[in-house]
């Protein structure tokens, strides 16, 4: 996807800074009569990174489209989150990833189009919409390949597990497009004369199969190991247990929970996981899909009424931060909690440096990714 890729579909069309140094940009197109929002990354510049230039471009752009009820389009071509911003790059992420699911109530459709690469925040944003449109070599995973490549043996088995035709085998509103721009302008078309409205949410009344994230029936199925619940009056808690990143199977237990709590109680959700896992049998099972539909059940329980307090009680981080911290009511520190954009071992494979310095909690408040600063220890 070029610089001019929103041109080449609907030409003539301003571009909202066509001089910002940004790796994004975004417009209002007319296509075949009809309107819309469109927002793009651009690979040619920092590999399509997002970061807080480019979140501040796809914020406006969801604004626009809910507050003028137009149909939403995101073309995304990301390496990910720019890692040389740091912890901040949470915080933004947190921003667009809960204003996407939120404003979705008033969006009529968002469509995701997916150029080469969509990793890490970009793969979230991805999942957000109602439908995607997978390019032939589009390659989708919640980390990037170094990371998969350095945690996993195999790395053909990597490239097959995060390509575009297994990603499109477990996607059930993903679709195939040649990518090019006259095709492109069809299959936009195509999707503005259709349906355009799925459901995210995770139900305990959901059928089975791969649209809904577990296997199992009912909460008292859950792994205890990893997600427990209690209740005290109105107000439920739920643990997510244990620093070591969560399977797929877990996700699914933790979103399960929270969806088959009764209507009204507030929720007090106290993580310890530390981050998204790095194993290939879970970005087997399209980890970037289990995770929004994790914060978009978040979302459905806020938005009936029901408070969700995030508590972080460890160092957390990466797309567990992300799908937790995006809907939630009110996001706090414990005395033990920590917010890094990604674990240091991590980030280590990543820039020479690693990750940047533990951010304090005035600062990571002022960086919105946390809500409170009070420190209180529940135990």
């Amino acid at each position: 996807m070029t610089l001019h890729l929103l041109q080449d579909i609907a030409p003539q069309t301003p571009l909202s800074d066509p001089f910002s140094p940004a790796a994004a940009q975004s417009a209002v197109l007319e296509l075949d009569g009809a309107r819309l929002v469109a927002v793009a990354t651009l690979p040619q510049r920092a590999r399509g990174a997002i970061g807080k230039r480019e979140t501040a471009i796809f914020r406006q752009a969801i604004a626009t489209a809910s507050e003028r009820r137009l149909p939403l389009l995101m073309l995304i071509d990301s390496a990910g989150a720019k890692v040389d911003e740091g912890v901040a790059v949470q915080g933004n992420l947190r921003a667009v990833i809960g204003e996407l699911l939120v404003q979705r109530q008033r969006i009529p459709g968002i469509l995701a189009a997916l150029g080469r690469h969509t990793f890490g925040g970009a793969s979230l944003m991805a999942m957000c919409a109602d439908q995607r449109l997978y390019t032939p070599g589009n390659r989708l995973a919640m980390s990037g390949p170094r990371l998969l490549y350095a945690r996993n043996p195999d790395p053909r088995r990597v490239d097959a597990i995060i390509s575009a035709a297994s990603r499109l085998r477990r996607d059930p509103d993903g679709h195939t497009t040649s990518g090019t721009p006259a095709a492109l302008r069809d299959d936009i078309a195509r999707w503005l004369a259709s349906p355009r409205r799925c459901s995210l949410n995770v139900h305990p009344e959901a059928d089975g199969g791969e649209s809904t994230p577990s296997a199992r029936e009912n909460p008292s199925q859950l792994n205890q190991s990893r997600v427990s619940q209690s209740r005290r009056g109105q107000q439920a808690r739920i643990d997510c247990h244990g620093s070591a990143p969560p399977d797929h199977l877990a996700l699914a237990d933790l979103a399960l929970a929270i969806g088959c709590l009764p209507a009204g109680l507030s929720l007090i959700l106290r993580c310890q996981w530390s981050c998204h896992s790095l194993r290939a049998i879970d970005e087997a099972r399209l980890q970037s899909l289990a995770l929004v539909r994790l914060a978009s059940t978040i979302e459905h329980r806020v938005r009936s009424g029901a408070a969700v307090e995030l508590a972080i009680d460890g160092e957390l981080s990466g797309g567990i931060y992300l799908a937790l911290a995006a809907c939630a009511s009110q996001v706090r520190l414990t005395a033990r909690g920590r917010v890094r954009s990604l674990p240091s071992r991590v980030a280590e494979l990543i820039t020479p440096r690693g990750d940047h310095p533990q951010a304090s909690a005035e600062h990571l408040h002022a960086l919105g990714i946390i809500d409170t600063l009070e420190v209180r220890d529940e135990h």
